[in-house]
Protein backbone atom coordinates (compact mmCIF):
# COMPACT_ATOMS: atom_id res chain seq x y z
CA UNK A 1 0.00 0.00 0.00
CA UNK A 2 1.22 3.34 -1.42
CA UNK A 3 1.89 6.06 1.53
CA UNK A 4 2.36 9.98 1.58
CA UNK A 5 5.48 11.44 2.82
CA UNK A 6 3.20 13.28 5.10
CA UNK A 7 1.49 10.41 6.72
CA UNK A 8 5.36 10.63 8.67
CA UNK A 9 5.28 12.34 11.99
CA UNK A 10 8.60 11.95 13.06
CA UNK A 11 10.67 14.81 13.79
CA UNK A 12 14.43 15.34 13.18
CA UNK A 13 16.13 16.25 16.73
CA UNK A 14 17.32 19.96 16.83
CA UNK A 15 20.72 19.58 18.36
CA UNK A 16 22.68 22.77 19.41
CA UNK A 17 26.17 23.23 17.42
CA UNK A 18 28.06 23.37 20.72
CA UNK A 19 27.54 20.22 21.87
CA UNK A 20 28.84 18.58 18.33
CA UNK A 21 31.99 20.60 18.93
CA UNK A 22 35.85 19.00 18.44
CA UNK A 23 37.28 16.23 15.75
CA UNK A 24 35.74 13.10 15.38
CA UNK A 25 39.56 11.71 14.51
CA UNK A 26 39.98 11.99 18.27
CA UNK A 27 37.09 9.19 18.48
CA UNK A 28 39.06 5.59 19.69
CA UNK A 29 39.11 2.60 17.09
CA UNK A 30 39.15 -0.85 17.85
CA UNK A 31 42.09 -2.38 16.31
CA UNK A 32 41.08 -6.08 17.50
CA UNK A 33 37.27 -5.76 15.79
CA UNK A 34 37.29 -8.72 13.50
CA UNK A 35 35.02 -6.34 11.48
CA UNK A 36 37.53 -4.15 10.94
CA UNK A 37 38.58 -6.23 8.04
CA UNK A 38 35.27 -6.38 6.28
CA UNK A 39 35.73 -5.83 2.25
CA UNK A 40 33.96 -3.42 0.00
CA UNK A 41 31.76 -4.15 -2.65
CA UNK A 42 30.04 -1.88 -5.34
CA UNK A 43 26.49 -0.75 -4.81
CA UNK A 44 24.94 -2.49 -7.81
CA UNK A 45 25.73 -5.93 -5.36
CA UNK A 46 22.95 -4.45 -3.17
CA UNK A 47 20.54 -2.77 -5.90
CA UNK A 48 21.03 0.48 -4.57
CA UNK A 49 21.08 3.77 -7.00
CA UNK A 50 24.39 6.09 -6.85
CA UNK A 51 25.27 9.33 -9.09
CA UNK A 52 29.05 9.49 -8.23
CA UNK A 53 29.56 12.87 -7.87
CA UNK A 54 33.14 13.42 -7.95
CA UNK A 55 33.38 11.78 -11.15
CA UNK A 56 31.12 13.55 -13.33
CA UNK A 57 32.22 14.38 -16.37
CA UNK A 58 28.90 16.78 -18.01
CA UNK A 59 29.50 19.81 -15.91
CA UNK A 60 26.57 18.92 -13.41
CA UNK A 61 28.66 18.34 -10.53
CA UNK A 62 28.65 21.66 -8.27
CA UNK A 63 30.86 23.34 -7.09
CA UNK A 64 33.92 21.05 -9.48
CA UNK A 65 31.51 21.34 -12.40
CA UNK A 66 33.82 18.22 -13.76
CA UNK A 67 35.38 15.16 -12.58
CA UNK A 68 38.26 15.46 -9.47
CA UNK A 69 41.23 13.44 -9.43
CA UNK A 70 41.57 10.22 -8.33
CA UNK A 71 37.39 10.07 -8.26
CA UNK A 72 35.96 6.63 -9.32
CA UNK A 73 32.52 6.17 -11.44
CA UNK A 74 31.26 3.50 -8.89
CA UNK A 75 30.51 3.43 -5.55
CA UNK A 76 31.40 1.63 -3.13
CA UNK A 77 30.74 1.16 1.25
CA UNK A 78 31.79 -1.93 3.73
CA UNK A 79 29.56 -4.84 2.96
CA UNK A 80 27.44 -4.55 5.85
CA UNK A 81 27.18 -0.52 5.34
CA UNK A 82 25.88 -1.65 1.61
CA UNK A 83 23.12 -3.63 2.53
CA UNK A 84 21.91 -1.88 5.66
CA UNK A 85 21.05 0.72 2.69
CA UNK A 86 18.98 -2.05 1.14
CA UNK A 87 16.88 -1.91 4.01
CA UNK A 88 16.36 1.39 4.10
CA UNK A 89 15.47 1.24 0.45
CA UNK A 90 12.66 -1.58 1.99
CA UNK A 91 11.25 0.89 4.70
CA UNK A 92 11.38 3.57 1.26
CA UNK A 93 8.69 1.45 -0.65
CA UNK A 94 5.84 2.24 0.36
CA UNK A 95 6.54 6.01 -0.02
CA UNK A 96 7.60 5.80 -3.71
CA UNK A 97 10.93 7.03 -3.07
CA UNK A 98 13.89 5.01 -2.96
CA UNK A 99 18.00 6.12 -2.03
CA UNK A 100 19.91 7.97 -4.58
CA UNK A 101 23.99 8.08 -3.72
CA UNK A 102 26.62 10.50 -4.10
CA UNK A 103 29.26 9.31 -2.57
CA UNK A 104 30.39 6.47 -0.34
CA UNK A 105 33.95 5.06 -0.03
CA UNK A 106 36.28 8.00 -1.30
CA UNK A 107 40.17 7.32 -2.39
CA UNK A 108 43.09 9.52 -0.74
CA UNK A 109 43.66 10.85 -4.00
CA UNK A 110 39.89 12.29 -4.22
CA UNK A 111 40.04 13.53 -1.32
CA UNK A 112 43.25 15.54 -1.77
CA UNK A 113 41.05 16.74 -5.20
CA UNK A 114 38.59 18.20 -2.70
CA UNK A 115 40.65 19.82 -0.39
CA UNK A 116 43.01 21.29 -3.03
CA UNK A 117 39.81 22.73 -5.06
CA UNK A 118 38.63 24.33 -1.93
CA UNK A 119 41.89 25.99 -0.90
CA UNK A 120 42.40 26.95 -4.40
CA UNK A 121 38.63 28.53 -4.17
CA UNK A 122 39.73 29.71 -0.73
CA UNK A 123 42.53 31.90 -2.26
CA UNK A 124 40.55 33.15 -5.15
CA UNK A 125 37.91 34.58 -2.59
CA UNK A 126 40.57 36.19 -0.87
CA UNK A 127 43.56 37.18 -2.55
CA UNK A 128 44.88 39.15 -0.05
CA UNK A 129 44.24 36.18 2.77
CA UNK A 130 46.92 34.10 4.77
CA UNK A 131 47.47 30.94 4.62
CA UNK A 132 45.94 30.14 8.12
CA UNK A 133 43.03 32.24 6.85
CA UNK A 134 42.69 30.29 3.44
CA UNK A 135 43.26 26.62 5.46
CA UNK A 136 40.21 27.04 7.90
CA UNK A 137 38.22 28.37 4.87
CA UNK A 138 38.79 25.09 3.20
CA UNK A 139 38.58 22.93 6.53
CA UNK A 140 34.88 24.06 6.28
CA UNK A 141 33.91 22.18 3.06
CA UNK A 142 36.60 19.44 3.19
CA UNK A 143 39.50 17.45 5.08
CA UNK A 144 42.96 17.60 4.49
CA UNK A 145 44.90 14.48 3.89
CA UNK A 146 48.37 15.81 3.69
CA UNK A 147 49.15 14.33 6.93
CA UNK A 148 47.40 10.83 6.60
CA UNK A 149 49.17 7.38 7.57
CA UNK A 150 47.37 4.02 7.65
CA UNK A 151 48.81 3.42 10.58
CA UNK A 152 47.53 6.58 12.27
CA UNK A 153 43.63 6.61 13.08
CA UNK A 154 43.38 10.21 13.82
CA UNK A 155 44.15 10.72 10.18
CA UNK A 156 41.41 9.15 8.64
CA UNK A 157 39.47 10.95 6.71
CA UNK A 158 35.80 9.33 7.06
CA UNK A 159 35.00 8.76 3.58
CA UNK A 160 38.33 6.64 3.47
CA UNK A 161 36.81 3.89 5.95
CA UNK A 162 33.97 2.79 3.78
CA UNK A 163 31.25 3.29 6.10
CA UNK A 164 29.96 6.62 5.77
CA UNK A 165 28.09 7.76 2.56
CA UNK A 166 26.29 11.32 1.02
CA UNK A 167 22.73 10.56 -0.14
CA UNK A 168 19.30 11.94 -0.61
CA UNK A 169 16.11 10.89 -1.81
CA UNK A 170 14.56 10.34 -5.37
CA UNK A 171 10.78 9.34 -7.06
CA UNK A 172 10.68 5.45 -7.79
CA UNK A 173 9.33 6.11 -10.62
CA UNK A 174 10.16 8.90 -12.44
CA UNK A 175 13.48 9.09 -10.81
CA UNK A 176 13.59 12.47 -10.03
CA UNK A 177 15.42 13.98 -7.17
CA UNK A 178 13.14 15.03 -4.05
CA UNK A 179 13.23 18.54 -2.91
CA UNK A 180 15.14 18.15 0.37
CA UNK A 181 16.85 21.97 0.24
CA UNK A 182 19.58 22.90 0.29
CA UNK A 183 22.50 21.40 -2.43
CA UNK A 184 24.69 18.92 -1.85
CA UNK A 185 28.32 19.61 -0.66
CA UNK A 186 27.25 23.29 0.15
CA UNK A 187 28.22 23.96 3.36
CA UNK A 188 25.88 26.42 5.64
CA UNK A 189 23.37 27.10 7.37
CA UNK A 190 20.10 25.08 5.56
CA UNK A 191 22.72 22.08 5.03
CA UNK A 192 22.03 21.54 8.83
CA UNK A 193 19.29 18.65 9.06
CA UNK A 194 17.81 20.14 11.53
CA UNK A 195 17.17 23.47 9.62
CA UNK A 196 13.19 23.21 9.24
CA UNK A 197 12.78 22.00 12.04
CA UNK A 198 14.13 25.23 13.42
CA UNK A 199 11.84 27.02 10.74
CA UNK A 200 8.82 25.30 11.82
CA UNK A 201 9.49 25.99 15.36
CA UNK A 202 9.85 29.20 14.73
CA UNK A 203 6.88 29.73 12.66
CA UNK A 204 8.52 31.02 9.33
CA UNK A 205 7.63 27.52 7.64
CA UNK A 206 4.24 25.49 7.80
CA UNK A 207 4.34 21.36 9.02
CA UNK A 208 3.30 20.05 5.73
CA UNK A 209 6.56 21.69 3.78
CA UNK A 210 7.69 19.01 1.74
CA UNK A 211 11.42 19.96 2.35
CA UNK A 212 10.78 19.32 5.94
CA UNK A 213 9.10 15.94 5.39
CA UNK A 214 11.63 14.61 3.36
CA UNK A 215 14.31 15.48 5.45
CA UNK A 216 12.43 13.65 7.86
CA UNK A 217 11.60 10.61 6.17
CA UNK A 218 15.12 10.33 4.90
CA UNK A 219 16.54 10.87 8.64
CA UNK A 220 13.98 8.34 9.80
CA UNK A 221 14.65 5.57 7.15
CA UNK A 222 18.36 5.56 7.78
CA UNK A 223 17.96 5.72 11.38
CA UNK A 224 15.88 2.82 11.48
CA UNK A 225 18.31 0.62 10.71
CA UNK A 226 21.34 2.03 12.45
CA UNK A 227 22.77 5.08 10.47
CA UNK A 228 23.68 7.84 12.45
CA UNK A 229 23.66 11.59 11.09
CA UNK A 230 25.84 14.23 10.91
CA UNK A 231 23.93 17.00 12.01
CA UNK A 232 25.70 19.62 10.01
CA UNK A 233 25.00 18.12 6.36
CA UNK A 234 21.65 16.31 5.94
CA UNK A 235 23.03 13.93 3.15
CA UNK A 236 25.90 12.20 4.97
CA UNK A 237 25.26 9.47 7.51
CA UNK A 238 28.34 6.51 8.86
CA UNK A 239 28.06 3.59 10.77
CA UNK A 240 30.62 2.06 12.40
CA UNK A 241 33.25 4.84 11.96
CA UNK A 242 35.01 7.21 14.36
CA UNK A 243 32.38 10.04 12.94
CA UNK A 244 29.62 7.83 14.20
CA UNK A 245 31.12 7.24 17.33
CA UNK A 246 31.09 10.90 17.76
CA UNK A 247 27.86 10.62 16.93
CA UNK A 248 26.30 8.02 18.91
CA UNK A 249 28.09 10.29 22.13
CA UNK A 250 26.14 13.58 21.24
CA UNK A 251 22.99 11.09 20.34
CA UNK A 252 22.44 8.24 22.63
CA UNK A 253 22.54 7.22 25.99
CA UNK A 254 24.66 4.49 25.33
CA UNK A 255 27.26 5.72 23.10
CA UNK A 256 29.55 3.47 21.00
CA UNK A 257 32.63 3.12 22.87
CA UNK A 258 35.23 3.06 20.05
CA UNK A 259 34.91 2.21 15.92
CA UNK A 260 35.62 -0.54 13.84
CA UNK A 261 35.79 0.67 10.53
CA UNK A 262 39.16 1.93 9.80
CA UNK A 263 41.02 2.93 6.79
CA UNK A 264 40.72 0.64 3.90
CA UNK A 265 42.68 0.40 0.43
CA UNK A 266 40.74 1.05 -2.50
CA UNK A 267 39.39 -1.87 -4.14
Amino acid sequence: MAMSVFDLAYEVPIIERKVYAGRYSRMPFDTADPRRNEPLVRLETVGVAYEAHHARTDGGNWPYFGALPGARKDVWLRKTVAGMLAQVNDRLKPYRVELIVWDGYRTLACQQGMWDFFYREAVRATPDGTPAMWRAQALRHAVDPSDFREDDPATWPTHATGAAVDLSLRDLQSGDYCELGGRFEDINDIAATDYFERKLASGEIAGDDTRLKYRRLLHWAMSSVGFENDPFTFWHYDWGSQLYVKMTRVLRANPVKAAWYGYIAPP
